[in-house]
């Protein structure tokens, strides 16, 4: 490798707290995930519950995604 990889390029403080809070939500959003497999859903309320969870943490990463204004 000549060079360092784009996404591994920090030009100020503030681009690389972004980065790590990036980092920091997607370690969150992947231990939901992993815990989502040992969910036991009995009732309809649970699927809803759950569900949502999963719907407002992608959100959320999404929008998280675009304030930052990378693609």
């Amino acid at each position: 490798m000549d060079e360092r990889p784009k996404w591994l390029e920090v030009k100020s403080v503030n681009e690389l707290k972004t980065k790590l809070g990036h980092v920091i939500v997607m370690l969150l959003l992947i231990g939901l995930f992993d815990k989502s497999k040992k969910a036991a859903l009995h009732t309809p309320f649970d699927l809803l519950c759950f569900s949502a969870s999963l719907l407002l943490s992608s959100g959320c990463l999404y929008l998280l995604s675009k304030l930052n204004g990378s693609e």
